[in-house]
């Protein structure tokens, strides 16, 4: 018994699904679902099954696990239920490969495109059958009473990030994404100011070299105002000399990054700066490349 599709969070727009995995080691299974449970702000979001019985949204399995696939084919996915698999070598099964090691934002991606189709096929389905396309997955599911599935709650953290560069401001939307972060952006650094003023950030990521006021004299305003000095402050540049550091120190920034980040030391960062996400970014981290 399932519930197909959780119900849409009024407030945050999240759809949850049951994902159950198969064929991965129990230290694998940890590190995966602590990363799922930092994610709740996402548009899709993902939940181990919550009882044993408990059926299904969408598989994810070990494709290098012999097991694991054997796991699958009795489990019988399908357009309404459909799995992702992760390995080093493609499988015969039909079903989309995340090459191991895992990048984590392909994951999400084809987590979200399976799911994104199932929905598509469950609307079919309703149009053809008068089913209501939410609520129970199976015909024969229907005189089964659903049991709502009630996810961890998880603390959200405000991000500021400061750059005049579209394309940083991205890069950074989309790094950040998979975390459960309630992120801001601004463009300049009197922009910054005003926001860094009238909301808490728990880490600012601030551009140096900005038209009108550049990143040092930001990060001093920061660093000196009672109201703000708590924030973390990330200093990104392209310069990246020992002077360079000593400026973004004198300044008062708690960490320095040289552009173009590497996402390494984003993960690295966000781990030290952002406690909500530090295991799930610690766990990305140890994973062998």
């Amino acid at each position: 018994m399932n519930l197909a599709c959780q119900p849409e969070d009024d407030q945050t727009g999240t759809r949850r699904f049951v994902l159950e995995m198969l064929g991965f080691s129990a230290a694998e299974k940890a590190m995966l679902s602590s990363t799922f449970r930092l994610t709740g702000r996402r548009t899709y979001c993902y939940a181990e099954p919550a009882a044993p019985r408990e059926r299904a949204d969408i598989y994810l399995v070990n494709a290098d696990n012999p097991d694991g696939m054997k796991l699958l084919r009795k489990r019988s996915p399908g357009v309404h239920a459909p799995a992702v698999l992760v390995g080093r070598a493609a499988q015969d099964d039909g079903w989309p490969l995340v090459q191991k090691p895992i990048h984590w934002m392909r994951l999400f991606e084809q987590l979200d495109r399976q799911m994104q189709e199932a929905l598509e096929r469950r609307a079919q389905r309703m149009d053809e059958s008068q089913w209501d396309g939410r609520t129970l997955r199976r015909a024969m599911d229907r005189a089964t009473s659903p049991v709502p599935v009630f996810l961890e709650p998880n603390p959200v953290e405000s991000v500021l990030v400061v750059d005049d560069s579209a394309t940083v401001r991205a890069f950074m939307r989309t790094r950040l994404a998979p975390f459960r972060f309630d992120v801001d952006y601004a463009e300049n650094g009197e922009m910054a100011i005003d926001m860094a003023q009238a909301k808490r950030y728990t880490c600012i990521f601030l551009d140096i070299l900005m038209p009108g006021m550049d990143g040092y004299q930001v990060c001093k305003r920061i660093k000196s105002s009672p109201a703000t000095k708590g924030s973390a402050v990330v200093m990104l540049s392209s310069k990246s000399s020992a002077f360079d550091k000593f400026r973004g120190s004198w300044a008062g920034c708690d960490a320095y990054l040289g552009k173009p980040v590497s996402e390494n030391e984003l993960l690295a960062t966000i781990a030290r700066f952002l406690p909500s996400a530090r295991r799930a970014a610690q766990s990305i981290l140890s994973r062998p490349s």
